[in-house]
């Protein structure tokens, strides 16, 4: 994620990311995927083979970022479960939220979710709207 960039609307970033990574041949598999709520472009760095995922000026990024870090923190089991789980959906096409898959953030919800079942013993028949 890319904070405080000054750009005026993310895609400029976006495109921009996008010629520089093609230009000097640092990256592969390179996708700006513009329309998205949260528009960010994707690429594998061509030396380590890493995937990453940027965005520009999303508020909400740091929040997100450190309630993952308590999470894992308060459930250990969370990390391996997590990575198992990705590789799992990657494997099947079903990692990515633009074609009709689950993104990381929605995983570590529903997982977390099962962990408070397991360990709180929560029940879902005895969730309300109310609380």
């Amino acid at each position: 994620m890319i904070l405080e960039s000054g750009i005026k609307n993310p895609q400029t970033g976006l495109y921009a990311l996008f010629r520089v990574l093609s230009q000097r041949g640092i990256a592969k598999k390179i996708q700006v995927i513009a329309k998205a709520s949260v528009p960010i472009i994707k690429f594998v760095e061509k030396k380590s083979g890493a995937a990453f995922d940027i965005s520009f000026d999303v508020d909400n990024g740091p929040k997100a970022a450190e309630f993952i870090k308590e999470a894992v923190l308060k459930w250990p089991q969370l990390r391996p479960l997590c990575l198992i789980l990705k590789v799992f959906l990657q494997q099947r096409d079903l990692n990515e939220v633009y074609s009709s898959g689950i993104d990381s953030y929605a995983l570590l919800a529903m997982i977390i979710a099962m962990l408070q079942i397991c360990i709180f013993g929560f029940s879902i028949r005895h969730w309300t709207l109310a609380g």
